[in-house]
């Protein structure tokens, strides 16, 4: 049983990617995969559209798991672990949660072992240079509790652009996979699945 912590800002791309991943693993695996959405708004518009494709997912509002919900968010992934006994648990906090938090508030976690703790954080190429200028810190905290950078959304933005995104994110000190994609148009979602469930 695995972990999947996939962070990234608001509209960043992270509900299409899980779906997509989670329509892959599926498909090419036949994993069972539970999903725990955090929204801050009174509609979880993400959980609804993962519902409609199928997915049973709880979700949680008016707060952020990474500190106000963390206990329920520990008290639930232990019934979810109970009901569904998944081979993954992809949890998609809020846009601005820091990782960190996240794994902290696991500590309480008292449930079945997690063989392993990934946290993906996804950035969105269109919006990057406007977030690293007003939320810098949430920002930096994302990119270094991350194992893995997805650059999404690489078909709205010219090629240098991109680069340049890399090379920030590499002067931050990150050292680790760096993979560009676009979830909507399906670009290089191969390369997502296969750094996510190897």
């Amino acid at each position: 049983m695995e972990m999947l912590i996939v962070a990234g800002f608001l509209g960043s791309g992270k509900t299409s990617t899980i779906l997509s991943v989670v329509q892959k693993i599926h498909e090419n695996d036949g994993r069972r995969v539970a999903i725990i959405v955090n929204d801050f708004g009174k509609i979880g518009v993400d959980g609804k559209l993962m519902e409609r494709n199928g997915l049973k997912v709880k979700e949680f509002w008016g707060g952020c798991i990474c500190c106000t919900l963390g206990s329920l968010l520990t008290g639930t992934i232990e019934k979810v672990v109970e009901e569904i006994e998944p081979d993954y648990v992809i949890i998609e906090p809020s846009g601005i949660a820091d990782p960190k938090m996240i794994l902290k508030t696991l500590d309480k976690y008292t449930g079945p072992p997690f063989d392993r703790i990934r946290t993906i954080v996804i950035l969105d190429a269109s919006r990057f240079d406007i977030y690293r200028k007003v939320l810098a810190i949430p920002l930096q905290n994302q990119i270094g509790s991350a194992e893995a950078i997805f650059i999404n959304k690489i078909d709205e933005v010219e090629p240098s652009i991109v680069e340049n995104i890399k090379s920030q994110v590499r002067e931050s000190g990150f050292d680790k996979t760096i993979i560009e994609m676009s979830a909507t148009e399906g670009w290089n979602l191969d390369g997502v699945y296969d750094s996510l469930v190897s």
